[in-house]
């Protein structure tokens, strides 16, 4: 895994290059349909963040700890619903 000096947290091992992250995310949608939560790292904090907005993969991200970060790497949940 590449080192990320600069940050006090790096990326969770297991987390993907956006770009990855992205074109996985698009395959299990479309074979599962439902909905997409990205999740990443805080660097300043290492918490573990999610995006409440389904579907939808910003730029940047704010935690609860108010630190605003790039989204580089990350994960995601798939959330279906029952009926």
């Amino acid at each position: 895994m590449k080192k990320y000096p600069e940050y006090k947290y790096p990326p969770r091992q297991g987390d993907l290059p956006k770009e990855e992250l992205i074109e996985r995310a698009r395959t299990y949608q479309a074979e599962m349909q439902c909905d997409i939560h990205f999740k990443y790292t805080c660097e300043a904090c290492g918490e573990r963040c999610t995006l409440e907005e389904p579907n939808t993969l910003y730029e940047k991200g704010e935690c609860q700890c108010g630190h605003i970060m790039p989204i580089t790497h990350g994960g995601f949940m798939l959330v279906k619903k029952l009926r």
